[in-house]
Formats: C-alpha cells, structure tokens, sequence
C-alpha cells in the first residue's frame, strides 16, 4: 500500500483494493476506539520507506472521501515528504510552530483534498529538539479541535530518537511493518518498547504482503 490514491483514478482496480483495504483497517480501528477515546493516531514504522507515511495519508484521504473532517499531521521531520505529495507549499509547517517561528493557522494548508488539512513537516536543522517540551501535544489538541480526527505521520523507531516524544503526545499508534524486513524478535521488541511509552499500541499492519498463487489457479484466472 504504497502508493497514494489519485483522484483521476479512483475507478481504477488498484484503488478499488486499496480502498477496500483501508475499509477493513477503519473498521478495525473503530473497534478499538478511534474517533471516540482516540482521535489523534499515530502511524509509525521500524525503519526508514516502510509506507508509514503512505498508510497515513492513504487513510486520510480515504476517511475525507467519506465526509470526514481529517487532519494530517506529518511529524517526521526529517523525510518531509508530504508537503510535495499533496503539492503544498512545504514551509512554515510543524517544525516552524515547534520552534515558535510560526502559529498553527499561517501552517496548515487546508483542504489539500476532500476533507483533509495538512500540517506539513516544515524545516528544522535539529529534529530532536524540536520535540522537547508539551508543545507537540497542544498543537495536536488544537488540530483535533472541530475535526473528526487527527492522523499523525510518525518518525520511524530506529532512526529518529524524537519518535518516543511524538508517540507520547497521541491517543494511540498504530506500528507499520514492512513484511519480510525484519526478524520476529525486532518487531516484538519494538512493539514491546512503543507499549512502554503509555500510549496505546492498537496493532500493526503488515506492508507489501504478497500472496503467492499456486500455479494451476494462476492458469485458471
């Protein structure tokens, strides 16, 4: 699932499976109480170009296409890769507010798409500090407020040490593992710490699953 949906392909039979992929993982959510105890979740992957970032933003624009009030929040400041997808213009963004050069309403770019706000990375030469302090956690409740939901793109675990604060400044989280990357005992590991931050883990979503057909169905299709 990485690839964003397109508005000009929307018909198409790749957005038709990711949509309905999307579908199960809100479902899933739902039951675990996104949008009602949770409503600002965080997306976040072992390592670096796992498709966190896609699935966040995947789901956001699936979530607005429905009628949804969404807020994309991307915290990872050192890939800033949003901004260019949703063609916004990238600065001032988070790092700008964290820093106090900039206040939230001069930073979020509305409407990028159906129903979607984007807070953009913006730039920073020091990630890390830029998280210290409770202000992640009031821009959060400020971009929730008068929204159904605040979906935050998460620094990666084992290459930003500025993803535990970010983390503890949500409702919950969501781990993004891409399928085959890693050893059972680094994703338990990880999992294992993200529960020790005291933010609820609500699971994980395995990315770039491939199912292998057997050949004598692969003949018949």
């Amino acid at each position: 699932m990485r690839n964003l949906i397109k508005k000009a392909d929307t018909k198409s039979r790749r957005a038709e499976v990711i949509a309905t992929e999307l579908g199960y993982l809100w479902t899933s959510l739902l039951q675990r109480g996104v949008g009602d105890t949770h409503r600002s979740v965080g997306f976040c992957a072992i390592g670096d170009d796992e498709g966190s970032n896609t699935l966040c933003a995947n789901l956001a624009l699936f979530l607005g296409s429905k009628g949804m009030r969404i807020a994309l929040v991307e915290a990872a400041l050192r890939t800033h890769a949003l901004a260019e997808v949703f063609q916004a213009t990238p600065m001032p963004g988070l790092a700008e507010i964290l820093t106090g050069q900039a206040v939230l309403r001069d930073a979020m770019r509305q409407e990028v798409a159906a129903g979607v706000d984007l807070l953009p990375a913006g730039e920073t030469p020091d990630p890390f500090w830029a998280f210290t302090g409770d202000n992640l956690r009031e821009v959060i409740t400020e971009v929730t407020t008068g929204r159904n939901l605040c979906l935050v793109d998460v620094p990666s675990l084992n290459q930003a040490p500025e993803a535990s604060f970010v983390v503890r400044s949500l409702d919950a989280v969501v781990l993004v593992v891409e399928a085959n990357r890693h050893r059972t005992d680094v994703v338990q590991r990880n999992l294992k710490m993200l529960r020790s931050l005291g933010t609820p883990v609500l699971g994980s979503v395995v990315n770039e699953l491939i199912h292998e057909v057997p050949t004598r169905v692969s003949k018949m299709v």
